[in-house]
């Protein structure tokens, strides 16, 4: 059975954390008008809610993702980003992608295989505009992008795009024969040109 390409993005995100320095706090990122520190809290929200879903797939105590409000430094989305990396090596290994699982904040109770699926496009997205950001690599596996963007094709709905608190920008023109990564972005609201350069100073 190909291993899930879940745990090496992962990896990439808490690469690409890593290298961030505090200088780059407050730059512009190509994620809905937020600067780094902005992303990395929404970061810490998702991935502690997804942490705790994997980590116990039917119970009742979830987190609100948007709420989150306690530190938001680099080291803290380090340690968020290597304890959930644990929970999901361990929930892979339980066989969880075949368990049914609660995640009311996402809209109710999948199978696991989809859930993994669901932070996979969140890693996958958000690791390439905290990347751009701060002028790293991103190049997770085509695989990864592939999986990701069938995952937000079943999902956003034209109703989802575009307006004041709309989840998802309107999707961005690009070539069919894109690579599996800039069909995902475009298609997440994102341009794959987007530079740090052209967006200096702007939030």
């Amino acid at each position: 059975m190909p291993s899930h390409p879940l745990p090496p993005v992962l990896d990439d995100l808490a690469r690409v954390t890593e290298a961030t320095t505090p200088e780059q706090d407050g730059a512009p990122t190509p994620c809905g008008g937020l600067d780094v520190v902005s992303l990395r809290r929404h970061l810490l929200g998702g991935l502690g809610y997804f942490t705790v879903v994997l980590a116990d797939p039917a119970g009742d105590e979830r987190p609100d993702p948007r709420a989150y409000t306690g530190p938001e430094g680099r080291a803290v989305l380090l340690t968020t980003i290597e304890t959930l990396s644990e929970t999901v090596r361990a929930a892979l290994a339980d066989g969880v992608e075949t368990v049914p699982v609660r995640v009311p904040a996402l809209g109710g109770t999948f199978l696991g295989d989809r859930v993994l699926s669901m932070l996979l496009a969140e890693t996958v997205v958000h690791g390439w505009d905290l990347a751009r950001a701060t002028g790293q690599v991103w190049r997770p596996d085509p695989g990864a992008s592939e999986r990701a963007h069938a995952l937000l094709a079943e999902q956003i709905q034209p109703e989802y795009r575009g307006g004041e608190g709309m989840p998802f920008a309107p999707e961005v023109p690009v070539d069919a024969n894109a690579p599996a990564l800039d069909r995902l972005l475009a298609f997440a609201g994102r341009s794959p040109g987007w530079t740090l350069s052209s967006n200096a100073g702007r939030v």
